[in-house]
């Protein structure tokens, strides 16, 4: 048998070598996939996280490295990227500056930043600004990447997309970025919060305060609302966030009702249409050619059947019986004649005579109008 000057068969030192490279370079792979991950965990000011907290945040997602480790890197390359630390006694908080530009590895590439340019685009009429804001340099690094090359035919599909809503486009309303952050990492670690709440039916204008479970997070027309029980109460209620005038958090898991699903409370229960506490109903209507084609095409419910032709259409639906569906009824106008079930037509009939005498002339101003003064 052939043995090299060190006494190993031949190709051994290779086979061997080979096995220490692949371990060093997966051992530097697993190093840069945990220093980005823990990259991704230091929130931009004012949020600030500890250093056991990072090691938490690490441990959760599969990499298990002490205090120091996680302490060496963070000092390692916070001159490389730019973050820094508030130091309170003997703990660190770390966070990125508050208008820090996006840290992207690996660098953007044109489909994601078209990703971006187009979120930007229509997201901005969806969510209020303090939401854009944690995007923006994100949205920023997108913009240059798609200039840089404006001969590819992708850097141009921005241009050739529009999403447009109905009727006039309101603003949304100013938020609290603090008031907003603090209530997102509520939500997001289930924790519960003190509140400063004005509601909008107290004419008088007073704050009132509750402890909250934030347990979703719904965007409704530009505006934000947290759903979720307050204290510990079973039933479920929605606080618009731009009408939450402080916050504090609370070091109590949030209380959740049983068998609570967002869903099934946004849809099977409308609790953002206002039921009226009739439950489903079954909706009979006498609608113009016009109002019938438009339901055809898009149906009120699973169940809808349309009979009759031109302008006695007769439509049938099964649907939840809330104020939402007396507003849209009314938005028909005369295109529609609502025949069934008689409280919900009882109900238009009423609206609309209170409108009508809204615009009908008083008799003083009846009788200076006849007078021509």
């Amino acid at each position: 048998m052939l043995l090299d000057t060190a006494g190993r068969q031949p190709g051994t030192r290779d086979a061997t070598l080979a096995v220490e490279t692949k371990r060093t370079i997966q051992t530097m792979t697993d190093t840069v996939f945990r220093q980005w991950t823990m990259l991704r965990h230091i929130p931009r000011a004012p949020q600030r996280v500890t250093t056991s907290a990072l090691v938490t945040r690490l441990a959760d997602e599969g990499f298990g490295v002490t205090p120091r480790t996680v302490e060496r890197d963070l000092d390692k390359l916070a001159t490389l990227f730019g973050y820094t630390c508030d130091t309170e006694g003997r703990t660190n908080h770390w966070y990125w500056p508050k208008n820090f530009g996006a840290v992207e590895i690996p660098g953007l590439e044109p489909n994601t930043a078209l990703a971006f340019r187009l979120a930007e685009q229509h997201l901005s009429r969806l969510l209020p600004p303090a939401t854009l804001d944690l995007l923006t340099p994100y949205f920023e690094r997108a913009r240059n990447v798609l200039d840089a090359d404006s001969q590819k035919p992708l850097t141009h599909w921005q241009n050739k997309i529009r999403v447009i809503g109905h009727g006039p486009q309101l603003a949304a309303p100013t938020l609290d970025t603090d008031i907003q952050r603090t209530m997102y990492d509520a939500l997001l670690h289930e924790r519960r919060v003190t509140v400063d709440y004005a509601p909008r039916s107290d004419d008088a204008g007073r704050i009132k305060q509750y402890e909250f479970s934030p347990l979703g997070l719904v965007s409704r027309d530009g505006m934000l609302y947290l759903v979720g029980p307050l204290w510990e109460y079973d039933n479920v209620v929605q606080l618009a966030l731009h009408r939450v005038k402080t916050l504090e958090p609370v070091d109590k898991s949030v209380y959740r009702p049983a068998d609570f699903n967002l869903d099934d409370y946004i849809h099977a229960e409308g609790g953002f249409n206002y039921p009226t506490g009739e439950g489903t109903v079954e909706l009979v209507l006498h609608a113009n050619e016009a109002t019938g084609a438009h339901l055809a095409e898009r149906p009120i419910s699973d169940d809808q059947t349309i009979t009759g032709r031109a302008n006695s259409v007769e439509i049938r639906a099964s649907v939840l019986d809330t104020d939402a569906l007396m507003w849209w009824l009314l938005g028909l106008g005369d295109g529609i004649e609502v025949l069934k079930p008689e409280r919900l037509r009882r109900r238009i009939i009423d609206t609309l005579e209170t409108t009508l005498a809204q615009y009908s002339p008083t008799t003083d101003a009846g009788e200076n109008a006849s007078n021509g003064s």
